[in-house]
């Protein structure tokens, strides 16, 4: 089974970004938090990054809820079990891990669709950089980097609690 890229809330701090690119990448999470962080002092790219990739990465709880579902249905370990009894395990387990990978690729978003909405919003926002940078856009005093990028961290920091304070899905 290839390598896929996912957030992985197990070892999550906040969205499972870090965790999940220092599994791809067999790493140490820790490493790839700090090289978010030391980027986050680059004019916020670590943070734009880290936020992006929170966006178009998907969970990894899918693929542990399908790994966990069919590893559930096998027989412990040392059972003794007739010829007959191992081949209908292994049957339900097969159908049950093709369920689980049919369930998983109708849950993950497309790739290329994925793709194109993060290169749209590139653009947009070097499009209307560049012209800021060139004098040809004047912003509102709200709207402005200086102002909006505070406002942004607040509603993101407003965003996490929230969303610590809700209750857990079973």
């Amino acid at each position: 089974m290839p390598k896929r890229l996912v957030r992985d809330k197990r070892q999550a701090v906040f969205g499972g970004v870090a965790a999940g690119f220092g599994n791809y990448l067999d790493v140490d999470p820790v490493l790839v938090r700090i090289a978010f962080v030391l980027l986050a002092f680059a004019n916020g790219v670590g943070l734009l990054a880290y936020l992006i990739c929170w966006v178009v990465i998907p969970r990894g709880e899918l693929l542990q809820t399908a790994t966990g579902t069919a590893a559930a249905t096998g027989s412990a370990p040392g059972t003794a079990l007739g010829l007959d009894a191992v081949r209908d395990a292994s049957a339900q387990f097969a159908a049950e891990a093709r369920a689980a990978a049919d369930s998983l690729r109708a849950a993950a978003p497309d790739a290329a669709q994925a793709q194109a909405a993060v290169g749209s919003f590139l653009v947009v926002a070097g499009a209307l950089l560049l012209a800021h940078n060139l004098g040809w856009l004047h912003w509102p005093y709200w709207l402005r980097f200086d102002t909006l990028w505070p406002l942004l961290l607040v509603a993101l920091g407003v965003g996490l609690i929230a969303k610590s304070r809700r209750p857990a899905a079973a």
